[in-house]
């Protein structure tokens, strides 16, 4: 098999998706060293419990015992990666080898697991935005439908420009002497489908550096706009402090995310991003499962 996607990375790639010659998927996950190889435990998924999986809605317990044929492998991975790996075939149930099994409810963070984002903002010296969606039709392969991915980065677009707008208002309360750009919230597609899943890339419109009659964005007013983003973002990992939190942030800014919201929960997608400014050490994470996606677009619209 192929690696094609990191799901979890702490030290190391804890869990990775991988594709075999004809399409078929599986999921691998760390279980120990072996000289100077990572050892793997190995099965067979089904693409639409992957995707669950990918998307939060399914436990990697679960997605282990429903393996296809009841198949499971080793893999000794000693290549780097994205190289081929061997599967080696195991005799007997994996459900029996409780010490190489996951334990129960263990689930994938929101975020994505690679630091492409943060890596990119540092090449290109501009603010990036990444985000990825797992649809229905992301089970037969990374697509995503035209409709679906069009009202997406539209609604994104609009979350950004109404968290920028209510930075500026922040700038202003701070008494900076230059003048805020009105259009600093545009950002460009720069990659629509990056390798390892349907992710897309965003730019800020206009580079960090460019002449101040050029400018189209302060780079902190762009920032706190993602900030901003985060914490509306933030009711997704607190769904019982969702109005609370939605409550701070009331207006336009609340209004875009609920119909974020809704699109998602309409598409039956998650929605996981990531951001970094080339300034910052890190990158920022964020995101909605499909699930709580639905279950916070109904709360909000039966108020």
């Amino acid at each position: 098999i192929k690696p094609v996607a990191i799901l979890d990375y702490y030290d190391g790639i804890q869990i990775f998706e991988g594709r075999d010659s004809i399409g078929g998927n599986y999921v691998a996950v760390l279980i120990d060293s072996v000289g100077s190889a990572y050892r793997y435990v190995a099965t067979g998924a089904n693409p639409e419990r992957l995707r669950q999986f990918r998307d939060g809605e399914l436990d990697l317990l679960t997605l282990h015992l429903e393996a296809p044929g009841g198949e499971w492998f080793f893999i000794d991975a000693d290549a780097p990666y994205g190289e081929p790996l061997t599967l080696l075939p195991q005799e007997g149930p994996l459900a029996e080898r409780k010490d190489l099994l996951p334990g129960p409810n263990l689930i994938l963070d929101d975020g994505p697991f690679d630091d492409i984002v943060h890596a990119l903002a540092r090449e290109s010296n501009n603010t990036v935005l990444e985000f990825s969606v797992e649809p229905p039709e992301a089970a037969r392969g990374h697509r995503v439908r035209l409709d679906t991915l069009g009202k997406i980065l539209t609604q994104t677009q609009l979350v950004v420009k109404h968290a920028y707008r209510s930075a500026i208002k922040e700038r202003k309360h701070r008494g900076t002497a230059s003048a805020p750009a009105s259009d600093g919230y545009l950002m460009d597609v720069v990659v629509p489908a990056a390798p390892g899943s349907f992710r897309v890339i965003l730019e800020a419109a206009a580079p960090h550096g460019e002449p101040p009659s050029r400018l189209a964005l302060d780079p902190g007013d762009l920032t706190i706009a993602l900030k901003r983003m985060d914490e509306v973002f933030q009711s997704a990992d607190e769904p019982d402090r969702a109005q609370e939190i939605l409550q701070r942030h009331k207006g336009e800014l609340a209004d875009a995310y609920i119909k974020l919201l809704g699109i998602l929960a309409e598409k039956n997608t998650g929605f996981h991003y990531s951001w970094a400014d080339p300034h910052l050490p890190r990158a920022e994470y964020g995101g909605v499962s499909a699930g709580v996606a639905k279950t916070l677009y109904e709360a909000f619209s039966n108020q």
